[in-house]
């Protein structure tokens, strides 16, 4: 017999549907053209240049040049390293999006 795969933390307990469906709800979804001008914006704010930009956040130059050109955004790392290297300016941008 199969049972229910819940999560459940060492020392503590699963969180309950009704959690998951509140965090869930927290978010609306996204517009992926306003995400990607908001990033292409934030780039060139902090980087200045497509050079600096692939050197910056550690990626090719056409990915570079894909951002600036808001073609793309970045996969996770990149959002988490921006996002604790320029705190504010990355606030303002997600106000952008939002």
């Amino acid at each position: 017999m199969s049972h229910g795969n819940r999560f459940q933390p060492a020392g503590g307990r699963g969180r309950g549907l009704r959690a998951v469906r509140r965090v869930q709800g927290a978010c609306g979804p996204v517009d992926v053209s306003a995400a990607r001008v908001a990033w292409s914006r934030f780039v060139a704010r902090i980087c200045g240049s497509r050079e600096e930009c692939a050197v910056v956040f550690g990626v090719t130059f056409q990915t570079a040049c894909n951002w600036f050109d808001a073609f793309s955004t970045p996969t996770g790392a990149s959002v988490m390293q921006a996002a604790r290297d320029w705190p504010d300016q990355f606030a303002a941008m997600l106000g952008e999006v939002a």
